[in-house]
């Protein structure tokens, strides 16, 4: 493995990319109908799974090191996309896969549907049990749902700050030391912004909108919180979340009213008063794809931008001789804690769905892929931080992410953030997807909109209880 690892590491993107071809082949609608039988009697799981490329050559590499580390079990990868809603055309169809890798957000809804099965109940020899000790300390919570088990955490990320570090350099700000609060992040983001004359952009230092992904996770930064789990009350109109989405409106408004910044370059903010949200639209309108050399990090077009480690796998591709640095996400001043930073925790997780005819088996290959050696090889190929607690020397030595000690402080820290564990995230998203947009495009004031979404998200938790209720389910 580790000799194959070096090979796959050093291919590019568009290489991987035909290597998966032959498998998605025979996958057709909703997933492999083919036999499942083989003459040597094997059982034979089939395993659906999101990545294709390069991530998806690595774990077809553990498919065949599982495949080839005992007789009784044959593992057929499948790649797939939209895997989640096709799972659940396959479970309620009743020709589910054998295993399936989701999504954390994913667990609390197919868990409260009665969808998958809980891994805790599932392992027959104690050694493919999931013990929740072994993995860092912000990825437990998002295995387990009203105390069980329900997902093995396949890999995962944190969201931290990556910086351009010539483009520090340009004005005088170390981002490794002088970049602990939010204040700190608008006064480097004044500096780093380049308006021309006329108005036009030409470099911004940070955007709230960029790449925006995650448009639900700004309050955090902010003390704020989304959902009460035990009362199922939405948080989202909170102090906390307010504060955090008039700061996003007021990274949209600078363009046309200046930062307000006390002690700012006047002439600096003369150019943004002169500029408008109509040329920052227009400057963004030129950004690439994340996957390629025109991502906006990449291109120099902004200074810093909030990723997880993946993005590390993009500038490894296109721009490796990028200078970057990643740190922790400020905060507001009373948060600031450097051993504990904040951040989104997200993953991919395995799960067993309801239905299936082998699930110790099913277990045996999760186990299989939990091993410290896989989830080290798995993460490495990623450019992803382990899941782990523990990690070896040669991961660390090996990782080309420049940033892993900051993503594996964040995905070990008890003020990491995670998606509310509830069966309404989805919606509950859309709600914040919705809101953030109009806050940024200004449709209203933040405070405005935001306790409008409180009052929608709050709706959308009611109406997910009251479906459980139906359901017999709590």
């Amino acid at each position: 493995m580790v000799n194959d690892l070096a090979s796959i590491a050093g291919m590019t993107r568009r290489a991987a990319v035909g290597g998966l071809a032959a498998a998605a082949l025979g996958f057709v609608a909703f997933g492999p109908r083919g036999g499942k039988e083989r003459s040597d009697g094997r059982i034979v799981l089939d395993y659906w799974e999101k990545w294709t490329g390069l991530e998806g050559r690595a774990i077809i590499r553990i498919v065949d090191e599982f495949n080839a580390s005992q007789d009784r079990i044959w593992v057929r990868y499948f790649s797939t996309s939209g895997i989640d809603q096709k799972t659940k055309v396959a479970i309620a169809g009743g020709d589910p896969p054998d295993i399936v890798g989701l999504w954390n957000p994913n667990i609390a809804g197919f868990a409260a549907s009665g969808a998958i099965l809980p891994l805790s109940d599932l392992a027959e020899r104690p050694e493919h049990a999931i013990r929740l000790e072994r993995y860092a300390g912000a990825m437990r919570p998002m295995m387990e749902y009203k105390g069980k088990v329900w997902a093995a955490v396949h890999t995962g990320g944190s969201v931290a700050l990556y910086c351009n570090k010539a483009h520090f350099r340009e004005v005088g700000i170390d981002p490794e030391t002088s970049l602990r609060t939010i204040a700190d992040l608008d006064r480097a983001n004044h500096l780093l912004t380049q308006v021309e004359p006329d108005g036009t952009v030409n470099r911004v230092g940070f955007l709230q909108s960029e790449p925006g992904w995650d448009n639900y996770h700004w309050g955090t930064f902010f003390g704020g919180e989304l959902v009460d789990g035990e009362s199922n009350r939405s948080l989202l109109g909170s102090a906390e979340n307010i504060a955090a989405y008039e700061w996003v409106q007021r990274g949209a408004r600078r363009f046309g009213e200046g930062d307000g910044i006390p002690d700012a370059d006047e002439s600096r903010n003369a150019l943004l008063r002169g500029s408008s949200f109509g040329q920052l639209q227009k400057f963004r309108s030129g950004f690439g794809n994340y996957d390629s050399p025109l991502n906006a990090f990449l291109s120099g077009k902004v200074s810093t931008v909030a990723q997880g480690p993946w993005l590390a796998n993009v500038i490894q591709a296109y721009r490796p001789d990028l200078d970057y640095c990643v740190v922790p996400f400020p905060v507001v001043d009373s948060l600031v804690d450097p051993e504990h930073p904040r951040g989104l925790v997200n993953a991919d997780v395995l799960v067993v769905p309801r239905g299936v005819r082998h699930p110790e088996a099913c277990m045996e290959f999760i186990a299989f892929t939990q091993t410290q050696r896989a989830v080290e090889y798995l993460s490495t190929v990623h450019c992803k931080n382990s899941t782990l607690a523990d990690v070896s020397p040669e991961f660390v030595a090996g990782h080309a992410n420049r940033g892993l000690a900051t993503f594996a402080k964040v995905a070990g820290s008890s003020n990491a953030f995670r998606c509310p564990h509830t069966p309404a995230w989805m919606q509950f998203k859309d709600v914040c997807d919705t809101m953030f947009g109009d806050v940024w495009t200004g449709k209203d004031a933040a405070a405005t909109l935001v306790k409008a979404a409180d009052a929608k998200a709050q709706d959308v938790l009611d109406q997910s209880a009251a479906a459980g209720r139906r359901r017999g389910r709590a």
